[in-house]
């Protein structure tokens, strides 16, 4: 166990050694920024020459802050595709895996202990970034998140599957085609589920299936409807759901516990999939 949080712990200091990690932070401050000034200004909007009722400017809200942690999401899912990647697969190419995997340490406790430090790290990101943008909607607007710790938890799950994913890619990639092919699953992923709500929408049961496979092989867009979901209230879905059919950052229902052990049992057999792959490599 001391191994495994020793590697977690360098994880974390050598992540912070890369500009990636400098960038993606200097992206959430541009974006919580703008995102705030926003909000701050949307009470104050005109439409069709009157205010908008208080109802009109929750539901702008709700949505505007759905598009909005969509975007850190993405923002978050290309930096932390791009720092776990070079995690095993770098280290490979450069030959530092030499010197470690040849001493008397167990691959299972180097790969977790990569693993639990960038979950630590993608964890925070979006805890800190998923937090201000909520609190930034409140302060503005006077909208209150029904569910805020829901959406930041299933937030920070999404980016640790995501990261996950990227671990596994990097034993078979290359580091940049690795972190390219995470982020490319990631949008692919969005887009089949966005394509599954439409098959949903026009009532075709061949079309919505898409949705289904998509969240059930990679849970990510599954856990971001959970996110949305927990955005709204409960009277604001009941009083637009008919003008919000189709909507890409509107979730009528929430994730049932079927699904999260779903997700969860993902996680850990992709894990297990990479260790797998990382104790055949050759350093």
């Amino acid at each position: 166990m001391s191994n495994v949080l020793v590697f977690a712990r360098l994880t974390l200091v050598e992540a912070g050694r890369r500009k990636v990690i400098w960038a993606l932070a200097g992206l959430a401050v541009v974006i919580i920024g703008l995102s705030t000034w926003g909000f701050a200004r949307l009470p104050a909007v005109h439409a069709f020459g009157a205010d908008l009722s208080t109802a009109d400017a929750h539901l702008a809200t709700a949505q505007l802050l759905a598009f909005v942690l969509f975007a850190q999401s993405f923002v978050g899912a290309l930096g932390m595709s791009f720092v776990a990647t070079p995690t095993i697969a770098g280290e490979l190419e450069s030959g530092i895996a030499l010197g470690i995997l040849a001493r008397p340490i167990r691959r299972a406790e180097v790969l977790i202990g990569k693993w639990i430090g960038l979950a630590c790290l993608s964890t925070g990101y979006m805890v800190l970034v998923g937090g201000a943008e909520i609190a930034a909607a409140e302060a503005g607007t006077g909208y209150r998140v029904p569910q805020p710790a829901t959406a930041v938890a299933l937030l920070a799950f999404q980016s640790i599957a995501l990261l996950t994913l990227a671990l596994l890619l990097s034993t078979l990639l290359s580091p940049l085609a690795a972190g390219v092919a995470a982020v490319g699953v990631f949008g692919t992923a969005w887009v089949a589920g966005l394509v599954g709500d439409i098959g949903l929408t026009v009532h075709d049961s061949s079309v919505a299936e898409v949705g289904t496979v998509d969240h059930l092989l990679l849970p990510t867009d599954g856990l971001w409807q959970g996110v949305m979901h927990a955005l709204d209230q409960t009277g604001l879905v009941s009083s637009f759901s008919d003008h919000l059919i189709g909507n890409p950052f509107f979730q009528g229902t929430g994730l049932t516990a079927a699904y999260l052990v779903w997700a969860v049992g993902w996680v850990v057999a992709v894990l297990f999939a990479t260790q797998m792959r990382f104790s055949r490599l050759e350093p």
